[in-house]
C-alpha cells in the first residue's frame, strides 16, 4: 500500500492524521481518471483512465510487465499524456505518478523500465496554470480535500491570495521552502519555485515528489533529462503524441502528417480537471511576470524543445512525413 506522507513543518493543526494522507493518496489515484474520452469509453463499454497509478512501486509495477515510466509533473498535460500511451501500448504497462524521477530506477542508476517519458511546459504558463487550478478549485476531489483545510475559494478563511500577481509578490517576498505535498502548503496550492526541475532532481523513491527549494541541482535535472527515452512538449502536444507513437510502436497515423487534412482534424486529448480560464500569463503586468522569470529556474529546462525539435527531425526523416511544420517550427526555435 502507500506510504503516508510525511508532514514537515505542516501548517495544519495537529488533529489532521497521517491517515489523511494515506487516503489522499489513495483517493486522488482513483479520482484522477481522465475525463477528456470518458463519456466516449463508456459508451464502448471500457472505463477511463487512471491518471495515476495508487502506489509509488516503480519496481513492482515494471517486474508486472510495465514498460514506461511516465513522469508526471502537475501541469503539463500529464493526464492527457497518460490518457494517450494507454492507447498506444495500455494503462497496464505504464506507470505514472507525480514521483520523483529517481523513482523509475534502482540504487544503482538501472532504469526499470525500457522507456521514460517526460513532458516540458513554458515556465511562465506552468506557474499561471498552477495557480489557475488553487484558484478557481474545479477538480471534485481538490474541493474535498482543500476544503477541508479552508483552502478552497469562498471559505471564510480562504488563505490563498485572489489574483495572480498577490500570489507571485507572495511568494517572491516570503517563499514557503521546504518538503511538503499540495495538500500541506499553507494555502493549498503548488509551490512555484522550479517544479520541473526538482522532479527531475529530487531523490524520493517510494513516495511523492515533495521538494519546494529556491536552488535545484541543475546537473542531476538535465542528467535525468538526458535519460528519458521519449521527451514531449506541452506547447506542441500533436506533435509530441506522434513522436512517442512513432517510438513505441514504429507507425504513425495520417495525423501525424502536418501536412495532410487529418492533422487538421484530429482532436487532441484535453484533460484539464475541469479548467477553464480566459486570461494568460502574458495579460499580467511587465513586473508580475519579472517575478515568476526570477522565482524559477525551469527555462534552463525548456531549453530541452531543441533536442525536442531534433528527435522530431529524425522521426520525419525515419517516417518521410512532415510533423512539425514551419509555424510551429519557428515559434519553438524562438526558445
Amino acid at each position: 500500500g502507500i506510504q503516508p506522507y510525511p508532514v514537515p513543518c505542516t501548517p495544519y493543526p495537529a488533529m489532521i492524521s497521517n491517515l489523511f494522507f494515506i487516503l489522499l493518496g489513495k483517493a486522488i489515484a482513483l479520482h484522477h481518471i481522465s475525463p477528456a474520452h470518458v463519456e466516449l469509453r463508456e459508451n464502448q463499454g471500457e472505463k477511463g483512465v487512471m491518471c495515476w497509478d495508487t502506489n509509488f512501486d516503480t519496481k513492482g509495477k515494471a517486474a508486472a510487465g510495465a514498460t514506461v515510466f511516465h513522469l508526471h509533473t502537475p501541469k503539463v498535460a500529464g493526464c492527457s499524456v497518460v490518457e494517450d500511451l494507454s492507447a498506444m501500448v495500455g494503462r497496464d504497462h505504464i506507470f505514472t505518478h507525480e514521483a520523483c524521477f529517481a523513482a523509475s530506477m534502482d540504487a544503482n542508476g538501472s532504469s526499470y523500465f525500457k522507456d521514460r517519458v517526460a513532458m516540458v511546459r513554458r515556465p511562465r504558463d506552468h506557474v499561471f496554470s498552477m495557480y489557475q487550478f488553487c484558484a478557481a478549485a474545479p477538480d471534485p476531489l481538490y474541493q474535498v480535500f482543500a476544503g477541508a483545510l479552508q483552502a478552497v475559494t469562498g471559505q471564510s478563511n480562504h488563505p490563498l491570495p485572489d489574483t495572480f500577481g498577490k500570489w507571485i509578490d507572495e511568494w517572491h517576498k516570503s517563499p514557503r521552502f521546504g518538503d511538503y505535498t499540495i495538500y500541506q502548503d499553507a494555502e493549498g496550492c503548488y509551490c512555484p519555485y522550479n517544479m520541473q526541475a526538482a522532479r527531475l532532481a529530487c531523490l524520493t523513491t517510494r513516495g511523492p515528489a515533495l521538494d519546494c527549494h529556491e536552488t535545484i541541482d541543475m546537473d542531476r535535472a538535465l542528467k535525468s533529462l538526458d535519460e528519458t527515452t521519449m521527451l514531449g512538449v506541452t506547447e506542441a502536444y500533436h506533435e509530441s503524441m506522434c513522436l512517442f507513437q512513432g517510438h513505441l510502436l514504429g507507425s504513425l497515423p495520417d495525423h501525424c502528417n502536418c501536412e495532410s487534412p487529418a492533422w487538421a482534424a484530429y482532436h487532441e486529448t484535453k484533460d484539464t480537471h475541469g479548467q477553464d480560464y480566459n486570461q494568460t500569463i502574458d495579460d499580467m503586468p511587465t513586473e508580475v511576470i519579472q517575478k515568476v522569470d526570477d522565482m524559477t529556474s525551469d527555462k534552463v529546462i525548456y531549453k530541452a524543445v531543441q533536442r525536442f525539435i531534433k528527435d522530431v527531425e529524425t522521426m520525419e526523416q525515419r517516417f518521410q512525413v512532415k510533423i512539425l511544420c514551419s509555424a510551429q517550427r519557428d515559434m519553438l526555435h524562438q526558445v
